[in-house]
């Protein structure tokens, strides 16, 4: 007597595991920390049963992440899906090369769940084409702890307390103000200076939308001359350091203070480090209720590697709950997902969380300069270069403001 094997479920197992691609996904986390992040994604995509192999670049969103993607595309090497953040999601859609995510972010309520300050970045002429994973705040100040206590030091609730403050580290013979030697650094500290000087609503029309009538040059020098008291709290080896290592000069109680994101934090939950204990997180000083954000999001090319099921497969894992609550906690930034909950999130990332939910309400969630969430890039190199320039003491105030109001009126002379 013969038994007879069904053949046709395993005809079906064999295809569908043929039909499976490895999915190719081009990022720039490559600090301990933000490799915390990608470890996340490993289990996330292995429990999804999703093959995958990363390429990672350094280079955190810079042109030089840009112009390595583009080689690598030239070539024939197209991703299935690469990091991206703020206005580069708009050039890389006009080139017509994304997929439309709409359905899935239809499916997924992405317009009910997402900030609007972020969704303006993630759609192109109304469609999604970016999938946001996170909001790094940048308007904060990181302190060691212990420096802060010796040096009798409190939260700097104004300006005139901040410069307070770096005096009595300078005093005390620490590095007051921590800084590397990068244009974006520079550009991230001149963009919360910007908003504790002239407010968020000139920000916005200045720097976002870049309404020429509205952009006072006496206003940009009032930002320059604080930036120009800061520069006596540098000390002269910010030259030979990226941001990282100012970082770890903050962290060993070498410098009191940095001025970053909250991808800080996630290196100091890789280090077991504690706010509180070891480092206290304020925002910067006249800018509370200002959520000044860089949102990580993925972009899906339609010529890269990835089945349908399989694209919409990580889509769903990249808007994930449980996925935007445990990458975020190795990032140190706040989900994306307003809905996401704070319980498991220590007090710097609880707190921002609250203050991106307050000021999505208030619409008081604006793009980082430096970061490019602000205006296109060709604008936002203008301003490194003007910026940076003075902060080395190359330009003086007057100068540095006209060079950045210039670099402004010529967007708007451009056609857009």
């Amino acid at each position: 007597m013969y038994k007879v094997i069904p053949l046709l479920p395993l005809l079906l197992a064999c295809t569908l595991a043929n039909a499976q691609e490895t999915l190719l996904l081009s990022h720039w986390w490559v600090s301990p920390g933000e490799r915390s992040g990608i470890a996340v994604m490993e289990r996330y995509l292995g429990q999804r049963q999703l093959s995958w192999q990363e390429r990672a670049i350094p280079g955190s969103g810079t042109a030089r992440y840009g112009d390595v993607l583009r080689q690598a595309i030239a070539r024939g090497e197209i991703p299935t899906a690469s990091q991206v953040i703020g206005h580069d999601i708009q050039e890389w859609a006009a080139l017509g090369l994304l997929q439309d995510l709409t359905p899935i972010a239809e499916e997924q309520e992405w317009d009910e769940i997402i900030p609007v300050g972020i969704q303006q970045l993630s759609k192109y002429r109304g469609r999604w084409v970016a999938a946001p994973i996170n909001a790094h705040s940048t308007n904060w100040l990181w302190v060691n702890a212990e420096l802060l206590q010796r040096i009798g030091g409190t939260q700097p609730d104004s300006w005139e307390d901040l410069l307070a403050l770096l005096e009595k580290a300078k005093a005390a013979g620490i590095i007051p103000l921590a800084i590397g030697r990068e244009s974006w650094e520079h550009t991230l500290l001149f963009e919360s200076v910007a908003v504790g000087t002239v407010g968020a609503e000139y920000y916005r029309k200045a720097f976002i939308e870049i309404r020429a009538q509205d952009i006072d040059p006496a206003r940009l020098q009032q930002v320059f001359q604080r930036m120009s008291l800061l520069r006596a709290y540098l000390d002269p080896g910010f030259e030979q350091r990226n941001w990282n290592q100012s970082t770890d000069l903050m962290r060993q109680g070498k410098a009191l203070l940095q001025v970053q994101g909250t991808w800080v934090g996630g290196e100091f939950t890789l280090q077991g480090l504690q706010p509180g204990r070891d480092y206290q997180c304020f925002r910067f000083p006249d800018t509370q209720g200002v959520f000044l954000f860089n949102s990580d999001q993925y972009m899906l090319f339609k010529d890269g590697p990835g089945t349908p099921e399989q694209r919409h497969e990580l889509l769903r894992i990249l808007l994930d709950r449980d996925f935007q609550r445990d990458v975020n906690l190795a990032s140190g930034a706040a989900p994306a997902r307003v809905d996401v909950p704070r319980e498991a999130f220590n007090a710097c990332g609880q707190g921002a969380i609250n203050d991106m939910r307050q000021a999505n309400l208030r619409r008081a969630m604006l793009g980082s300069i430096a970061m490019g969430n602000a205006n296109p890039s060709y604008v936002k190199t203008a301003i490194y270069d003007v910026v940076s320039r003075h902060l080395r003491g190359q330009l003086d105030d007057a100068e540095a403001a006209r060079l950045l109001y210039q670099a402004l009126l010529d967007f708007n002379s451009r056609p857009h």
